[in-house]
């Protein structure tokens, strides 16, 4: 009996997190499906494809994250042409643009069949607020509020998520589903000392990894450290930046005029961030959105307790009073006030540290780790037998 066929859709492999859990699925899923993943040019395209030999590849040179009319519907006509070849029994589509045009494409493609493919799309996050002006969110929830009437389901990577999105009238409630994004939990095989970090082994180390772009609030974390230090001066405190972006001469400049010199470090850019956070005493995450959050979950599963804003699924990466605290988003006060806290407490740290490390890595309902990858996949594949099981079955 041939395998059912899946198709997976996202605008471009590049290395960052919705990409790696697409192509961790992928390969998960070959086994005991015909994967196929179609994805829009990008340079990281053929190093990540390397990772997952199992999985057919097709590139559609039109798939790409700009807007361009004219590229984005050659797109969709390649996109229903190779739908239409495959006849997938799973369409499932990830991002913004991807899943716009790849569910358009799963509609022409199934125009006048009596046996449809399945639609799923992950958003992998939402534009609600934190990213745009009112024009232009309004403008994203009408046209997500479109797709979603071609859509089958819809998954959240948190229940925070769900909530938000569901609550703005994208999709039915119950056709949103929670997956959670998979992050490897295993610990950095050369973890980071302070001194890598240019820390004192006898300073307390707070730190955020982010993109330097509005949307992660690192401008918060920055004014908090300043609040911080003003509050505690006797106290030896470094903050630390983990991260590049457009931002970061503005940042720099922030920092210099709140007066913390030498005391607030940026790094730029490192591939080994998840390895620095071993670094850390303390972790924050200054985020104005954010669907889940890999990095607080990579640092407390090595043991550092974590700060976070109270946005979309970030309160659900902690446990509240036990792993971290959840703060209001740009409020640099609230998020002082948490990291003074842990900065005041060494016992509270080491017991939040500890909690977080056993939290994360603690096996869920499938026998995994909670947030890994396995588990993810797992809900994954038990979702996608159910889909397919409810199949020409009548709606309630």
């Amino acid at each position: 009996m041939a395998k059912p066929v899946v198709v997976h859709i996202i605008t471009r492999l590049e290395a960052g997190g919705s990409s790696r859990n697409t192509l961790d699925s992928c390969a998960a899923q070959a086994a005991e499906y015909d994967v196929v993943l179609i994805a829009g040019p990008h340079r990281d395209a053929a190093a990540l494809l390397k990772l997952t030999p199992a999985v057919n590849y097709i590139e559609v040179k039109g798939l790409q994250r700009e807007v361009d009319l004219f590229r984005d519907f050659s797109a969709l006509l390649e996109l229903r042409r190779e739908l239409s070849r495959l006849e997938p029994d799973i369409i499932h589509t990830h991002t913004s643009k991807a899943g716009a045009l790849g569910r358009l494409a799963a509609a022409l493609a199934g125009f006048g069949k009596k046996r449809k493919a399945i639609v799923i799309h992950t958003p992998h996050g939402h534009l609600l607020y934190g990213y745009y002006g009112p024009l232009r969110t309004f403008l994203f929830k009408t046209v997500e509020r479109i797709l979603a009437l071609f859509t089958d389901y819809l998954i959240a990577l948190t229940p925070g998520e769900l909530r938000e999105t569901s609550a703005a009238g994208i999709g039915a409630p119950r056709r949103w589903r929670v997956v959670h994004s998979g992050v490897d939990l295993r610990p950095p095989a050369v973890p980071a000392h302070k001194r890598t970090l240019g820390v004192a082994e006898d300073e307390i180390a707070v730190g955020t990894v982010a993109r330097l772009e509005p949307v992660k609030g690192v401008e918060y974390f920055i004014k908090a450290a300043a609040i911080l230090k003003r509050r505690r001066p006797g106290l030896k405190l470094k903050f630390v930046v983990i991260g590049g972006g457009a931002l970061e001469a503005g940042l720099r400049g922030l920092a210099g005029g709140l007066g913390l010199g030498d005391d607030l470090i940026f790094t730029g850019f490192r591939a080994d961030a998840a390895a620095l956070m071993a670094a850390l005493d303390i972790y924050a995450q200054p985020s104005l959105n954010e669907a889940m959050g890999r990095a607080p979950l990579e640092a407390q599963a090595l043991g550092v307790p974590a700060v976070v804003t109270r946005v979309c699924g970030l309160p659900d990466v902690i446990k509240e009073g036990e792993t971290g605290f959840a703060v209001p988003p740009a409020d640099p006060e609230a998020l002082a006030g948490a990291l003074e806290r842990l900065v005041m407490d060494k016992a509270l740290r080491e017991r939040m540290g500890a909690a977080a490390k056993a939290w994360t890595l603690a096996a869920d309902e499938t026998g995994f780790a909670r947030f890994g990858a396995d588990s993810m996949n797992a809900k994954l594949k038990a979702f996608y037998a159910e889909a397919l099981a409810a199949r020409g079955k009548p709606e309630d």
